[in-house]
Protein backbone atom coordinates (compact mmCIF):
# COMPACT_ATOMS: atom_id res chain seq x y z
CA UNK A 1 0.00 0.00 0.00
CA UNK A 2 2.83 2.58 0.80
CA UNK A 3 4.48 2.07 -2.41
CA UNK A 4 1.45 2.53 -4.14
CA UNK A 5 0.83 5.50 -2.56
CA UNK A 6 4.36 6.99 -3.21
CA UNK A 7 3.66 6.32 -6.71
CA UNK A 8 0.41 8.24 -6.64
CA UNK A 9 1.99 10.71 -5.02
CA UNK A 10 4.91 10.96 -7.67
CA UNK A 11 2.09 11.63 -10.33
CA UNK A 12 1.25 14.96 -8.40
CA UNK A 13 4.89 15.99 -8.04
CA UNK A 14 5.30 19.45 -9.36
CA UNK A 15 9.48 19.31 -10.75
CA UNK A 16 11.10 22.92 -9.81
CA UNK A 17 12.45 24.30 -13.11
CA UNK A 18 16.14 25.22 -11.86
CA UNK A 19 15.76 28.64 -14.71
CA UNK A 20 12.34 29.98 -13.99
CA UNK A 21 12.06 33.21 -14.19
CA UNK A 22 14.89 33.91 -15.82
CA UNK A 23 14.85 31.85 -18.75
CA UNK A 24 12.33 34.58 -20.58
CA UNK A 25 15.68 36.49 -21.32
CA UNK A 26 16.25 36.75 -24.46
CA UNK A 27 19.11 35.89 -25.83
CA UNK A 28 20.97 39.12 -27.10
CA UNK A 29 24.09 41.10 -27.39
CA UNK A 30 25.79 44.45 -25.75
CA UNK A 31 23.84 47.39 -27.91
CA UNK A 32 26.51 47.62 -30.86
CA UNK A 33 25.96 43.87 -31.27
CA UNK A 34 21.81 44.33 -31.46
CA UNK A 35 22.65 47.37 -33.78
CA UNK A 36 24.49 44.57 -36.56
CA UNK A 37 21.82 41.80 -35.62
CA UNK A 38 18.83 44.12 -36.24
CA UNK A 39 20.44 45.67 -39.55
CA UNK A 40 21.36 41.86 -41.09
CA UNK A 41 17.68 41.34 -42.32
CA UNK A 42 17.29 44.76 -43.87
CA UNK A 43 20.33 44.16 -46.04
CA UNK A 44 19.02 40.57 -46.76
CA UNK A 45 16.04 42.28 -47.92
CA UNK A 46 17.99 44.83 -49.79
CA UNK A 47 20.04 41.89 -51.69
CA UNK A 48 16.76 40.00 -52.74
CA UNK A 49 15.65 43.39 -54.75
CA UNK A 50 18.78 43.93 -56.03
CA UNK A 51 19.08 40.75 -57.81
CA UNK A 52 15.51 40.69 -58.85
CA UNK A 53 15.84 44.25 -60.42
CA UNK A 54 19.52 43.19 -61.90
CA UNK A 55 17.94 39.65 -63.25
CA UNK A 56 15.63 41.12 -64.81
CA UNK A 57 17.37 43.71 -66.55
CA UNK A 58 20.28 41.03 -67.37
CA UNK A 59 17.07 38.93 -69.25
CA UNK A 60 15.90 42.27 -71.27
CA UNK A 61 19.37 42.86 -72.10
CA UNK A 62 20.02 39.16 -73.31
CA UNK A 63 16.36 38.47 -74.66
CA UNK A 64 16.01 42.09 -76.52
CA UNK A 65 19.11 43.55 -76.48
CA UNK A 66 18.23 46.72 -74.23
CA UNK A 67 16.96 47.30 -70.93
CA UNK A 68 13.48 47.19 -70.20
CA UNK A 69 11.70 49.03 -67.45
CA UNK A 70 12.24 47.76 -63.69
CA UNK A 71 9.19 48.66 -61.91
CA UNK A 72 7.86 45.26 -62.13
CA UNK A 73 11.01 43.81 -61.15
CA UNK A 74 11.16 46.01 -58.23
CA UNK A 75 7.90 45.09 -57.01
CA UNK A 76 8.39 41.22 -57.38
CA UNK A 77 11.09 41.66 -55.35
CA UNK A 78 9.61 43.61 -52.73
CA UNK A 79 6.77 40.89 -52.34
CA UNK A 80 9.32 38.10 -52.39
CA UNK A 81 11.99 39.90 -49.93
CA UNK A 82 8.83 40.24 -47.48
CA UNK A 83 7.38 36.87 -47.61
CA UNK A 84 10.90 35.38 -47.20
CA UNK A 85 11.99 37.99 -44.41
CA UNK A 86 8.76 37.04 -42.34
CA UNK A 87 9.18 33.38 -42.64
CA UNK A 88 12.90 33.84 -42.03
CA UNK A 89 12.04 35.64 -38.52
CA UNK A 90 8.91 33.03 -37.92
CA UNK A 91 11.61 29.88 -38.22
CA UNK A 92 14.04 31.84 -36.39
CA UNK A 93 16.83 32.87 -38.93
CA UNK A 94 17.14 36.34 -37.29
CA UNK A 95 18.42 38.16 -33.75
CA UNK A 96 20.18 34.52 -32.30
CA UNK A 97 22.99 35.10 -29.86
CA UNK A 98 24.07 31.75 -30.59
CA UNK A 99 23.66 31.92 -35.07
CA UNK A 100 22.84 27.93 -35.95
CA UNK A 101 24.95 26.32 -38.22
CA UNK A 102 25.55 27.30 -42.06
CA UNK A 103 24.24 24.41 -43.20
CA UNK A 104 21.07 24.46 -40.81
CA UNK A 105 20.45 27.62 -42.23
CA UNK A 106 21.04 27.18 -45.92
CA UNK A 107 18.68 23.81 -45.84
CA UNK A 108 15.84 26.45 -44.08
CA UNK A 109 16.86 29.33 -46.30
CA UNK A 110 16.13 26.74 -49.58
CA UNK A 111 13.13 25.81 -48.06
CA UNK A 112 11.66 29.04 -47.42
CA UNK A 113 12.67 30.43 -50.87
CA UNK A 114 11.19 27.62 -52.88
CA UNK A 115 7.59 28.07 -50.47
CA UNK A 116 7.37 32.14 -51.47
CA UNK A 117 8.21 31.26 -55.12
CA UNK A 118 5.49 28.06 -55.64
CA UNK A 119 2.72 30.47 -52.98
CA UNK A 120 3.33 33.11 -55.55
CA UNK A 121 2.83 30.74 -58.94
CA UNK A 122 -0.21 29.29 -57.65
CA UNK A 123 -1.71 33.44 -56.42
CA UNK A 124 -0.40 34.39 -60.18
CA UNK A 125 -2.35 31.79 -61.59
CA UNK A 126 -5.12 32.23 -59.67
CA UNK A 127 -5.28 35.86 -60.59
CA UNK A 128 -4.50 35.61 -63.72
CA UNK A 129 -1.27 38.07 -63.73
CA UNK A 130 1.22 35.43 -65.15
CA UNK A 131 1.68 37.38 -68.10
CA UNK A 132 2.95 40.16 -66.88
CA UNK A 133 6.42 38.12 -66.09
CA UNK A 134 8.40 36.24 -67.94
CA UNK A 135 9.08 32.38 -66.46
CA UNK A 136 12.52 32.85 -67.84
CA UNK A 137 13.63 35.85 -65.95
CA UNK A 138 11.67 34.76 -63.10
CA UNK A 139 13.94 31.15 -62.93
CA UNK A 140 16.62 33.92 -63.14
CA UNK A 141 15.46 35.94 -59.95
CA UNK A 142 14.83 32.45 -58.17
CA UNK A 143 18.61 30.94 -58.68
CA UNK A 144 20.25 34.23 -58.35
CA UNK A 145 18.40 34.90 -55.58
CA UNK A 146 18.53 32.21 -53.82
CA UNK A 147 22.47 32.30 -54.59
CA UNK A 148 22.46 36.08 -53.05
CA UNK A 149 20.78 35.06 -49.76
CA UNK A 150 23.17 31.70 -49.23
CA UNK A 151 26.09 34.47 -50.12
CA UNK A 152 25.25 37.18 -47.61
CA UNK A 153 24.52 34.39 -44.57
CA UNK A 154 28.19 33.34 -45.18
CA UNK A 155 29.49 36.29 -45.46
CA UNK A 156 27.38 37.68 -42.25
CA UNK A 157 28.68 34.06 -40.41
CA UNK A 158 32.38 35.11 -40.83
CA UNK A 159 31.70 38.51 -39.82
CA UNK A 160 29.80 38.02 -36.49
CA UNK A 161 32.34 35.46 -35.64
CA UNK A 162 35.26 37.98 -35.73
CA UNK A 163 33.73 40.51 -34.14
CA UNK A 164 32.85 38.07 -31.01
CA UNK A 165 36.20 37.94 -30.70
CA UNK A 166 36.49 41.77 -30.47
CA UNK A 167 34.08 44.07 -28.06
CA UNK A 168 31.80 45.02 -30.41
CA UNK A 169 29.85 41.75 -30.09
CA UNK A 170 30.69 41.42 -26.38
CA UNK A 171 27.96 39.28 -24.39
CA UNK A 172 26.00 42.03 -21.88
CA UNK A 173 27.97 42.17 -18.16
CA UNK A 174 25.09 41.78 -15.72
CA UNK A 175 25.58 42.22 -11.68
CA UNK A 176 23.42 39.77 -9.91
CA UNK A 177 21.98 41.24 -6.10
CA UNK A 178 21.02 38.92 -3.51
CA UNK A 179 20.34 38.61 0.05
CA UNK A 180 22.05 36.46 2.37
CA UNK A 181 18.99 34.86 3.90
CA UNK A 182 17.37 34.27 0.80
CA UNK A 183 17.66 31.14 -1.38
CA UNK A 184 18.24 32.10 -4.94
CA UNK A 185 16.50 29.67 -7.37
CA UNK A 186 18.96 27.29 -8.66
CA UNK A 187 20.29 27.52 -12.23
CA UNK A 188 19.99 31.24 -12.27
CA UNK A 189 23.51 31.96 -12.81
CA UNK A 190 22.94 28.99 -15.87
CA UNK A 191 20.33 30.36 -17.17
CA UNK A 192 21.35 33.84 -17.60
CA UNK A 193 24.50 32.68 -18.65
CA UNK A 194 22.60 30.43 -21.62
CA UNK A 195 20.23 33.50 -22.83
CA UNK A 196 23.44 35.37 -24.09
CA UNK A 197 25.15 37.12 -21.53
CA UNK A 198 27.80 36.98 -18.77
CA UNK A 199 27.67 37.36 -15.03
CA UNK A 200 30.45 39.28 -14.29
CA UNK A 201 29.30 40.13 -10.43
CA UNK A 202 27.20 39.10 -7.52
CA UNK A 203 26.52 41.04 -4.79
CA UNK A 204 25.33 39.70 -1.64
CA UNK A 205 23.32 42.65 0.65
CA UNK A 206 24.39 43.08 4.36
CA UNK A 207 21.90 40.90 6.54
CA UNK A 208 21.31 44.43 8.70
CA UNK A 209 18.31 46.29 7.28
CA UNK A 210 20.10 49.95 8.70
CA UNK A 211 20.42 52.81 5.95
CA UNK A 212 23.72 53.35 6.54
CA UNK A 213 25.17 49.49 5.64
CA UNK A 214 22.07 49.88 2.16
CA UNK A 215 23.73 52.89 1.06
CA UNK A 216 27.38 51.96 1.07
CA UNK A 217 26.83 48.43 -0.38
CA UNK A 218 24.58 50.55 -3.02
CA UNK A 219 27.52 52.75 -3.13
CA UNK A 220 29.76 50.44 -4.37
CA UNK A 221 27.67 48.56 -7.00
CA UNK A 222 26.97 51.81 -8.22
CA UNK A 223 31.09 52.40 -8.48
CA UNK A 224 31.03 48.69 -10.04
CA UNK A 225 28.45 49.52 -12.90
CA UNK A 226 29.94 52.68 -13.98
CA UNK A 227 33.60 50.90 -13.84
CA UNK A 228 32.83 48.16 -15.57
CA UNK A 229 30.26 49.22 -17.85
CA UNK A 230 27.65 46.90 -16.56
CA UNK A 231 24.82 46.04 -18.91
CA UNK A 232 22.11 45.24 -16.34
CA UNK A 233 21.54 44.72 -13.19
CA UNK A 234 19.04 41.26 -11.77
CA UNK A 235 17.64 41.51 -8.35
CA UNK A 236 17.62 38.17 -6.69
CA UNK A 237 15.22 39.44 -3.44
CA UNK A 238 12.29 38.36 -1.80
CA UNK A 239 9.43 39.86 -2.76
CA UNK A 240 7.95 40.16 0.53
CA UNK A 241 10.32 43.07 1.30
CA UNK A 242 8.86 45.71 -0.83
CA UNK A 243 10.55 48.76 0.91
CA UNK A 244 13.78 46.81 0.39
CA UNK A 245 13.03 46.60 -3.37
CA UNK A 246 11.64 50.27 -3.67
CA UNK A 247 15.10 51.72 -1.80
CA UNK A 248 17.36 49.53 -3.98
CA UNK A 249 15.40 51.02 -7.20
CA UNK A 250 15.70 54.64 -5.68
CA UNK A 251 19.48 54.32 -5.20
CA UNK A 252 20.16 52.42 -8.60
CA UNK A 253 17.71 55.41 -11.01
CA UNK A 254 20.72 57.46 -11.45
CA UNK A 255 22.63 54.60 -13.57
CA UNK A 256 21.56 54.25 -17.05
CA UNK A 257 21.08 50.42 -17.15
CA UNK A 258 17.79 48.38 -16.86
CA UNK A 259 17.26 46.49 -13.26
CA UNK A 260 14.84 43.14 -13.30
CA UNK A 261 13.59 41.79 -10.64
CA UNK A 262 13.65 38.01 -10.37
CA UNK A 263 10.73 35.99 -9.10
CA UNK A 264 11.77 34.42 -5.75
CA UNK A 265 11.18 30.59 -4.90
CA UNK A 266 7.29 31.45 -3.95
CA UNK A 267 6.48 33.79 -6.70
CA UNK A 268 8.54 31.73 -9.42
CA UNK A 269 5.87 29.20 -9.17
CA UNK A 270 2.87 31.15 -9.73
CA UNK A 271 4.81 33.05 -13.09
CA UNK A 272 4.45 29.64 -14.43
CA UNK A 273 1.07 29.76 -14.68
CA UNK A 274 -1.09 31.93 -17.39
CA UNK A 275 -2.38 35.73 -16.61
CA UNK A 276 -6.00 36.25 -17.16
CA UNK A 277 -8.10 39.36 -17.12
CA UNK A 278 -10.40 39.49 -14.58
CA UNK A 279 -13.01 42.34 -15.01
CA UNK A 280 -10.50 45.61 -14.65
CA UNK A 281 -7.62 43.97 -13.26
CA UNK A 282 -5.07 40.51 -14.08
CA UNK A 283 -5.33 37.44 -11.89
CA UNK A 284 -2.99 34.59 -12.24
CA UNK A 285 -4.90 31.37 -12.91
CA UNK A 286 -4.06 28.40 -10.95
CA UNK A 287 -6.55 25.78 -12.63
CA UNK A 288 -8.46 26.16 -15.78
CA UNK A 289 -11.54 24.07 -16.93
CA UNK A 290 -10.21 21.09 -18.94
CA UNK A 291 -12.65 22.39 -21.74
CA UNK A 292 -14.20 25.81 -22.50
CA UNK A 293 -17.26 26.76 -23.13
CA UNK A 294 -16.80 26.44 -27.04
CA UNK A 295 -15.57 22.94 -26.81
CA UNK A 296 -18.12 21.94 -24.49
CA UNK A 297 -20.67 22.37 -26.68
CA UNK A 298 -18.55 20.97 -29.66
CA UNK A 299 -18.29 17.56 -27.69
CA UNK A 300 -22.13 17.66 -26.13
CA UNK A 301 -23.05 18.14 -30.24
CA UNK A 302 -20.70 15.32 -31.43
CA UNK A 303 -22.35 13.07 -28.51
CA UNK A 304 -25.74 13.64 -29.66
CA UNK A 305 -25.55 13.57 -33.62
CA UNK A 306 -23.27 10.02 -33.27
CA UNK A 307 -25.82 8.88 -30.97
CA UNK A 308 -28.81 9.65 -32.27
CA UNK A 309 -27.41 8.73 -35.83
CA UNK A 310 -26.24 4.65 -34.51
CA UNK A 311 -29.42 3.93 -32.70
CA UNK A 312 -31.68 3.32 -34.76
CA UNK A 313 -29.28 0.41 -36.50
CA UNK A 314 -28.49 -0.95 -32.81
CA UNK A 315 -32.22 -1.15 -31.42
CA UNK A 316 -32.80 -4.43 -33.05
CA UNK A 317 -29.66 -6.33 -32.56
CA UNK A 318 -30.51 -4.79 -28.49
CA UNK A 319 -33.66 -6.21 -28.67
CA UNK A 320 -32.50 -9.45 -29.29
CA UNK A 321 -29.77 -9.36 -26.52
CA UNK A 322 -32.48 -8.57 -24.38
CA UNK A 323 -34.20 -11.15 -25.08
CA UNK A 324 -31.58 -13.75 -24.77
CA UNK A 325 -30.92 -11.85 -21.26
CA UNK A 326 -34.33 -12.50 -19.85
CA UNK A 327 -34.39 -16.27 -21.28
CA UNK A 328 -31.50 -16.83 -18.98
CA UNK A 329 -31.33 -15.22 -15.88
CA UNK A 330 -35.04 -13.33 -16.15
CA UNK A 331 -35.67 -9.80 -15.20
CA UNK A 332 -34.31 -7.58 -15.13
CA UNK A 333 -32.50 -7.15 -18.40
CA UNK A 334 -30.75 -4.05 -17.78
CA UNK A 335 -28.15 -3.32 -14.58
CA UNK A 336 -28.14 0.28 -12.92
CA UNK A 337 -25.32 1.39 -11.11
CA UNK A 338 -24.49 4.49 -8.69
CA UNK A 339 -21.28 5.59 -10.36
CA UNK A 340 -20.04 9.02 -10.30
CA UNK A 341 -19.56 11.89 -13.09
CA UNK A 342 -18.50 15.18 -14.07
CA UNK A 343 -17.72 17.01 -11.06
CA UNK A 344 -17.95 14.47 -9.06
CA UNK A 345 -22.18 14.05 -8.89
CA UNK A 346 -23.81 10.77 -9.11
CA UNK A 347 -25.68 9.42 -11.87
CA UNK A 348 -27.35 5.93 -12.26
CA UNK A 349 -25.47 4.32 -15.37
CA UNK A 350 -26.99 1.29 -17.23
CA UNK A 351 -25.83 -1.48 -18.58
CA UNK A 352 -27.15 -5.04 -20.04
CA UNK A 353 -27.20 -7.23 -16.84
CA UNK A 354 -24.40 -9.91 -17.21
CA UNK A 355 -24.22 -11.39 -13.43
CA UNK A 356 -26.74 -13.31 -11.39
CA UNK A 357 -26.15 -10.46 -8.66
CA UNK A 358 -27.04 -6.56 -8.66
CA UNK A 359 -23.86 -5.46 -6.63
CA UNK A 360 -24.34 -1.75 -5.70
CA UNK A 361 -23.20 -1.21 -2.26
CA UNK A 362 -19.89 0.13 -0.29
CA UNK A 363 -18.04 -3.59 -1.03
CA UNK A 364 -17.99 -4.23 -4.79
CA UNK A 365 -15.78 -7.16 -5.91
CA UNK A 366 -14.20 -6.65 -9.51
CA UNK A 367 -15.02 -9.86 -11.77
CA UNK A 368 -12.25 -11.75 -12.57
CA UNK A 369 -11.33 -14.94 -14.69
CA UNK A 370 -13.84 -17.65 -14.16
CA UNK A 371 -16.16 -15.58 -12.15
CA UNK A 372 -18.46 -18.10 -11.02
CA UNK A 373 -21.40 -14.43 -11.07
CA UNK A 374 -21.20 -14.12 -14.67
CA UNK A 375 -23.55 -15.68 -16.55
CA UNK A 376 -23.46 -17.86 -20.10
CA UNK A 377 -24.57 -14.92 -22.31
CA UNK A 378 -23.10 -12.42 -19.85
CA UNK A 379 -19.53 -13.91 -20.65
CA UNK A 380 -20.26 -12.64 -24.49
CA UNK A 381 -21.45 -9.93 -23.71
CA UNK A 382 -18.76 -8.75 -21.12
CA UNK A 383 -16.23 -10.27 -23.80
CA UNK A 384 -16.88 -7.71 -26.87
CA UNK A 385 -18.15 -5.02 -24.51
CA UNK A 386 -21.21 -5.07 -26.12
CA UNK A 387 -23.16 -5.24 -22.15
CA UNK A 388 -22.09 -1.12 -22.04
CA UNK A 389 -23.98 -0.04 -25.14
CA UNK A 390 -27.26 0.53 -22.99
CA UNK A 391 -25.09 3.59 -21.53
CA UNK A 392 -25.54 5.61 -25.10
CA UNK A 393 -29.40 6.46 -23.06
CA UNK A 394 -27.17 8.13 -20.58
CA UNK A 395 -25.00 10.08 -22.92
CA UNK A 396 -28.88 11.35 -24.42
CA UNK A 397 -29.56 12.21 -21.08
CA UNK A 398 -26.10 13.90 -20.44
CA UNK A 399 -24.77 11.84 -18.02
CA UNK A 400 -21.89 10.52 -20.33
CA UNK A 401 -20.31 11.22 -23.03
CA UNK A 402 -19.37 8.66 -25.94
CA UNK A 403 -15.44 9.19 -25.36
CA UNK A 404 -13.35 10.15 -21.68
CA UNK A 405 -12.47 8.26 -18.56
CA UNK A 406 -14.54 5.31 -17.50
CA UNK A 407 -16.72 5.59 -14.34
CA UNK A 408 -16.01 2.95 -12.04
CA UNK A 409 -18.89 1.92 -8.94
CA UNK A 410 -18.66 4.06 -6.05
CA UNK A 411 -17.24 1.83 -3.71
CA UNK A 412 -14.06 2.01 -5.92
CA UNK A 413 -13.55 5.53 -6.09
CA UNK A 414 -13.65 5.80 -2.52
CA UNK A 415 -11.15 3.19 -2.30
CA UNK A 416 -8.76 4.92 -4.73
CA UNK A 417 -9.18 8.00 -4.23
CA UNK A 418 -7.55 7.50 -1.04
CA UNK A 419 -4.54 6.00 -3.13
CA UNK A 420 -3.84 7.69 -6.03
CA UNK A 421 -3.93 11.48 -5.20
CA UNK A 422 -4.93 12.37 -8.94
CA UNK A 423 -7.98 9.68 -9.13
CA UNK A 424 -10.35 12.88 -8.42
CA UNK A 425 -9.44 14.74 -11.44
CA UNK A 426 -10.63 12.40 -13.55
CA UNK A 427 -14.02 13.56 -13.00
CA UNK A 428 -13.18 17.43 -14.08
CA UNK A 429 -14.82 15.78 -17.61
CA UNK A 430 -17.52 13.56 -18.54
CA UNK A 431 -17.08 9.98 -17.88
CA UNK A 432 -17.04 8.08 -21.59
CA UNK A 433 -18.74 4.55 -22.73
CA UNK A 434 -14.85 4.14 -23.92
CA UNK A 435 -11.49 6.58 -23.63
CA UNK A 436 -8.17 6.64 -24.08
CA UNK A 437 -7.59 4.41 -21.60
CA UNK A 438 -8.74 1.34 -22.90
CA UNK A 439 -7.86 1.95 -26.03
CA UNK A 440 -4.35 1.44 -24.23
CA UNK A 441 -4.99 -1.65 -23.03
CA UNK A 442 -6.09 -0.30 -19.53
CA UNK A 443 -9.57 -2.50 -19.63
CA UNK A 444 -11.12 -4.76 -17.73
CA UNK A 445 -9.77 -5.56 -13.70
CA UNK A 446 -7.05 -3.81 -11.39
CA UNK A 447 -6.16 -6.11 -9.36
CA UNK A 448 -3.11 -4.34 -8.75
CA UNK A 449 -2.91 -0.46 -7.88
CA UNK A 450 -0.13 0.05 -10.19
CA UNK A 451 -2.93 -1.03 -13.11
CA UNK A 452 -5.39 1.92 -11.64
CA UNK A 453 -2.49 4.22 -11.41
CA UNK A 454 -1.65 3.48 -15.06
CA UNK A 455 -5.37 4.01 -15.94
CA UNK A 456 -5.46 7.24 -14.22
CA UNK A 457 -2.30 8.45 -16.30
CA UNK A 458 -3.81 7.79 -19.35
CA UNK A 459 -7.39 9.30 -18.61
CA UNK A 460 -5.37 12.71 -17.01
CA UNK A 461 -3.35 12.59 -20.82
CA UNK A 462 -6.83 12.96 -22.26
CA UNK A 463 -8.81 15.39 -19.96
CA UNK A 464 -5.14 17.42 -20.77
CA UNK A 465 -5.01 17.36 -24.69
CA UNK A 466 -8.85 16.46 -25.40
CA UNK A 467 -9.66 17.59 -29.13
CA UNK A 468 -12.57 16.70 -31.38
CA UNK A 469 -10.03 14.53 -33.51
CA UNK A 470 -8.18 12.67 -30.29
CA UNK A 471 -12.50 11.64 -29.98
CA UNK A 472 -12.73 10.68 -33.30
CA UNK A 473 -9.05 8.27 -33.13
CA UNK A 474 -10.14 6.72 -29.51
CA UNK A 475 -13.41 5.82 -31.42
CA UNK A 476 -12.17 4.32 -34.62
CA UNK A 477 -9.64 2.47 -32.05
CA UNK A 478 -12.26 1.35 -30.41
CA UNK A 479 -13.35 -1.86 -32.24
CA UNK A 480 -10.47 -3.50 -33.34
CA UNK A 481 -9.25 -2.93 -29.64
CA UNK A 482 -11.96 -4.65 -28.39
CA UNK A 483 -11.65 -7.21 -30.71
CA UNK A 484 -8.14 -8.12 -29.87
CA UNK A 485 -8.56 -7.51 -26.37
CA UNK A 486 -8.40 -10.31 -23.64
CA UNK A 487 -8.92 -8.21 -20.51
CA UNK A 488 -12.40 -7.97 -20.04
CA UNK A 489 -13.95 -10.95 -18.62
Amino acid sequence: MDAALNAGERMALLHEDPGAGVTSIAPRWNVKGNVLLQSFPLLEAMSVVLLSIVSGKVYDLVSFGHFGEYGRNFGLGVVVAALFSTSAYARGLYLSSEPRSLASQIKEVVLIWTAVFLCLSVVALTLKVGDMFSRQAVMLFFVTGLGGIIFVRLGAGRLFASLTRSDMLAKPQVVIVTQSDVRVPSGVVQAIEASGCDVCQTITLPAASSEGSLLECMEKLIEHVRRRSVDEIVLAVSWADISLIEKITAHLCVVPVPVRLLPDHVVSALLKRPVVNLGGTRAIELQRAPLTTPQLLTKRLFDLVLTTAALPFLLPPLAVVAGLIALESGRPVLFCQRRAGFNGRTFKIYKFRTMTILEDGPVVPQACRGDPRVTRVGRILRRFSIDEIPQLWNVLKGDMSLIGPRPHALAHDSEYSQIISLYPARHKVKPGITGWAQINGCRGATPHVYMMIKRVEHDMWYVNNWSVWLDVKILLLTIPRIWTGRNAF
